[in-house]
């Protein structure tokens, strides 16, 4: 095993398949409603609590991946998941959630919090000792 750091298993452009879009909502701590609402599932939560079975439609690999691309930007960023879940005042939050703006602004909000984090982790590069 080598010390390299766990890569995010969703590469840029490649599809996201439902299990690894799973694992991505446990590892949030996201509920089931919750995680199908950020892929405007059209569904709803089956009455046994069961996760529904399906294949994602092009719209929600989209979500899925970019879903996939905030991960990345949050480890890059170095906040932890719980991040999402926390309320911020600032724009362009202004008093909701990542996550709240993620589902309540689909797509848009996705690409709203992947700049914000994008944004967190260049300065955190920028901060960061320089090794030549």
């Amino acid at each position: 095993m080598s010390d390299a750091p766990e890569t995010p298993p969703h590469p840029v452009g490649r599809t996201v398949s439902a299990a690894q879009f799973w694992e991505l909502m446990e590892r949030w701590n996201v509920p089931d409603p919750v995680a199908l609402e950020l892929i405007a599932f059209p569904g709803k939560m089956p009455r046994s609590g069961k996760r529904p079975r399906f294949r994602f439609i092009t719209k929600q690999q989209r979500l899925a991946a970019f879903l996939a691309e905030v991960d990345r930007a949050l480890a890059a960023a170095g906040h932890q998941p719980a991040w999402l879940h926390q309320k911020r005042r600032a724009a362009p939050f202004n008093g909701r959630s990542p996550l709240q703006v993620m589902v309540e602004e689909g797509l848009a909000g996705s690409a709203t919090v992947l700049r914000v984090l994008t944004r967190a982790a260049l300065e955190r590069a920028l901060k960061a000792p320089y090794d030549a």
